[in-house]
């Protein structure tokens, strides 16, 4: 075939390319969600005296696991118990709304709310990350420290597709992409958990990112609280021990803040998207070794109060366009 032929069938691929992100962001802008306000923000938007007297952690490990609700408050969970036995805990924090993945994902992740990043399902499964208004925690913390290094592990792909910036500071790992079979989501959750590890043990990231799916799965096909849901939650407590341990064998542990979060949870019948007690309740649980956490229940959380939560932990001011804020009775240099 001739040059000029492939250049014309290059360049017409690129313009219908762009014709389509430029309509779907347009149907995103169109379909602004309407306003949630009893999902308003009332954590604390830390001042720059306040964040110059917080306790710094070099790091921090946030444990996303999708479908789980506020169900840790409701089981034996060892390995969840002995990462937040001293931490500040609450297991009806809300998830955005609507209660689905995406839109919570995102917010925990840039620190705005549904109605204002406008990221669904779809649109992160299709369009990369372009909103560069709103960056995320990983984006706003590289702002400020060129050098530090970034781990996104997610077996929901559309999480490190199309809603985390891609930085040359990050290494995401997709694990249903390389997954060698056609898996179960325990399979990728515990396969997700392995090449994290292994990552871990050539990179020292700032901000390590697990998200976990299978619970998720099992509410869908059985709902709340069955007795498979409750068998994929033990499995994850297992993963969540293997992550913590990890990090005290790297004499990490002191020096880290870890966290663990919910998106939504379930009917018992099964799905999300509603309003129900069990769907809308999430799971926000903060620990660190360095004596500044408060140990209890903390105060009002909402999803997008995650991304504060951690800024702060590192010493930084959050930027100005996040909405959300730090949750009290979390930090003792925070009241």
């Amino acid at each position: 075939m001739a040059r000029w032929k492939i250049a014309v069938i290059v360049i017409a691929s690129l313009l219908v390319l762009v014709i389509l992100t430029i309509g779907i962001l347009t149907v995103i802008v169109r379909t602004k969600p309407t306003e949630a306000p009893d999902r308003v923000s009332t954590g604390i938007h830390p001042t720059e005296e306040q964040v110059a007297a917080a306790v710094k952690y070099s790091r921090v490990l946030i444990i996303g696991v999708d479908g789980a609700g506020g169900y840790f408050g409701e089981m034996d969970t060892p390995n969840f118990d002995r990462v937040f036995e001293n931490g500040s805990i609450t297991y009806t924090g809300l998830s955005q709304k609507p209660t689905v993945s995406a839109e919570n994902w995102t917010s925990m992740l840039h620190g705005v709310s549904y109605q204002t990043h406008c990221i669904n399902n779809t649109v992160a499964a299709t369009v990369p990350w372009m909103r560069s208004k709103y960056p995320s925690v990983f984006k706003a913390y590289s702002k400020l420290h060129k050098e530090a290094k970034f781990l996104s592990s997610t077996t929901w792909s559309p999480i490190n597709y199309g809603i985390i910036e891609n930085m040359s500071s990050m290494k995401k790992i997709y694990p249903k992409n390389s997954f060698p079979n056609d898996p179960t989501e325990q399979k990728l959750d515990a396969y997700n958990v392995d090449k994290t590890i292994e990552a871990l043990g050539t990179m020292d990231p700032v901000i390590t990112f697990v998200h976990l799916d299978s619970v998720d799965h099992a509410g869908h096909g059985s709902g709340y609280g069955s007795s498979e849901y409750v068998e994929c939650m033990k499995k994850i407590d297992l993963l969540i021990g293997r992550l913590y341990d990890t990090y005290v064998e790297k004499g990490w542990a002191d020096d880290t803040l870890f966290v663990l979060v919910s998106d939504h949870g379930h009917t018992l019948e099964g799905g999300h998207g509603g309003e129900e007690e069990t769907v809308k309740n999430v799971t926000f649980a903060v620990a660190g070794a360095k004596g500044n956490i408060i140990k209890g229940t903390m105060g009002r959380f909402v999803t997008h109060d995650l991304a504060s939560v951690v800024m702060y932990g590192l010493g930084e001011k959050q930027p100005d366009v996040w909405e959300g804020g730090v949750p009290e009775n979390i930090f003792t240099t925070l009241q």
